[in-house]
């Protein structure tokens, strides 16, 4: 049987852990999102898809 405080530090470093990934896996939505608006931009050859993501999102990307 686990004893209480083993059970808490097990609690603690789960609950670390999943916050880590957590906040891998939205860097890496927003770098992939990121990339895709850099391949639109240098395809197209202006900023219009910069712009337009400005504007749509109310000045944050």
């Amino acid at each position: 049987m686990v004893a209480l405080p083993e059970f808490i530090l097990i609690f603690i470093v789960s609950l670390f852990f999943g916050l880590i990934v957590s906040f891998q896996i939205t860097h890496i939505q927003y770098i992939r999102y990121l990339i895709k608006l850099a391949r639109r931009t240098v395809m197209s050859g202006t900023l219009a898809p910069v712009l337009s993501e400005l504007e749509r999102h109310g000045g944050e990307i």
